[in-house]
């Protein structure tokens, strides 16, 4: 197997990204980081990120583009994050108001499904990273477009935290999408019980909330994902970067979090090797 990467997400870093991007990319090269996956420029140019990061020996895993932003220029967004020396795409749901069945939802799949042809003929993978509102609908939102985007080279970013917090099986999607898994973000979530969330719905945008025990992101291993169960699953993807991904630290430091995600997540690796 190869050398797997470890990637820093930088939404959890946003705020810092904004006031000092190239700060941030020094600090998560400190910290262990392999690679950057990025969300967005904060205001520099592609060129300018491309000389930082290899002056960090840091690369650039991808990029998560919104959906319409890509469709309205993609010869430029490709050419920028081929610039970025980005592998990978990552494509998002636009709205989660399109739902199956819907002629919006139609053109939906099929634009993911031409951007990620055009990826894919510019040696970039195209990537559909889920959340959890793509599991509560039927048919699902994300095996609907992973069935359209297929032929066209599209592969699942598979978040397993959004995963366990919409109810479905983060070990059912890994083997279902397992030759096509490159990236898998090892989001962890906790909360006291699953089902005062309720669906999700009510909390919108706004899943991040401090109410500590209502739902909570936690760095990895430290909440209800079973990683030690999973980990085996994710090995047989062969994954070329795991993520270390969560969208909130609340009152502690955000690299702390990020720390403690990437030791727990080599520790873990290390024990599997060894078995």
């Amino acid at each position: 197997m190869d050398q797997i990467q470890f990637a820093s997400p930088l939404f959890i870093l946003r705020k810092e990204a904004e006031q000092d991007l190239f700060g941030v990319l020094e600090n998560l090269k400190t910290a262990g980081f392999d690679g950057v996956e990025f969300l967005g420029f904060f205001g520099k140019r592609p060129k300018e990120i491309r000389q930082k990061l290899d002056e960090l020996s840091l690369k650039a895993l991808g990029n998560h583009v919104p959906l319409n932003e890509f469709s309205q220029n993609p010869q430029q967004v490709i050419e920028d994050h081929q610039i970025l020396g980005c592998d990978y795409l990552t494509i998002a749901w636009p709205d989660r108001s399109i739902q199956p069945g819907s002629e919006a939802f139609s053109k939906t799949i099929e634009e993911i499904a031409r951007l990620s042809e055009l990826c894919k003929e510019n040696g970039i993978t195209p990537l559909y990273h889920n959340h959890d509102f793509e599991f509560r609908t039927t048919p699902s939102i994300l095996d609907a477009v992973m069935d359209s985007g297929k032929s066209s080279g599209l592969c699942l970013e598979p978040d397993l935290g959004w995963m366990l917090f919409a109810g479905a099986d983060p070990a059912e999607y890994l083997k279902k999408y397992r030759d096509c898994s490159p990236v898998i973000h090892l989001k962890d979530v906790y909360a006291k019980d699953f089902s005062l969330v309720g669906d999700g719905t009510e909390l919108g945008e706004e899943k991040a909330r401090p109410e500590k025990g209502y739902f909570e992101f936690r760095p990895v291993g430290y909440g209800l994902l079973n990683l030690p169960k999973l980990m085996p699953l994710c090995l047989e993807c062969r994954p070329k970067w795991f993520v270390m991904d969560h969208d909130l630290a609340y009152e502690r430091d955000s690299y702390d979090d990020l720390v403690l995600s990437l030791n727990y997540t080599t520790h873990l690796l290390k024990i599997n090797k060894s078995l």
